[in-house]
């Protein structure tokens, strides 16, 4: 029984009486790596996980958005389904305070063999790429002239 000191449940609960985990109290904002994005994508879920149980887990944090879960096929034959998860935030700011409170977090604290999750910047591919970088995003306006 116990907690071990790196318990990531109640890192975020000096805030938690309603969705104001993030920004204020003194905190200063983390710098942000190149390749961050408003969205995370998370491993070490449960394949038997609903969207609603991970909601749970972000909502908490100023600026989320929505959970995204993607279901694939297993890569071996009899193997457990893989879960995609991505969690959208308002801004790429809001979503690095949620990455570094919740790295390591444990779905089932009560099971020995309950995976943690690594979250990470999610990198897009394509033309959804809102990841923008040095230069990314802006546009916009312009149109057809007639």
């Amino acid at each position: 029984g116990g907690y071990q000191a790196d318990d990531r449940p109640g890192m975020a609960a000096g805030g938690m009486n309603g969705r104001n985990v993030g920004f204020g109290g003194g905190m200063p904002e983390p710098p942000l790596p190149p390749d961050a994005s408003n969205t995370l994508f998370i491993e070490g879920i449960p394949p038997d996980c609903e969207r609603r149980e991970v909601s749970h887990i972000f909502r908490p944090f100023v600026g989320f958005q929505e959970v995204r879960l993607v279901n694939k096929e297993p890569r071996h034959p009899g193997g457990d389904p893989i879960v995609l998860c991505f969690v959208d935030f308002t801004n790429a700011a809001q979503a690095a305070i949620a990455m570094e409170a919740l790295q390591g977090y444990k779905f089932d604290e009560h099971d020995r063999s309950s995976p943690q999750l690594r979250l990470q910047f999610a990198r897009f591919k394509g033309p959804r790429g809102q990841a923008g970088g040095p230069g990314g995003g802006g546009g916009g306006g312009g149109g057809i002239r007639r």
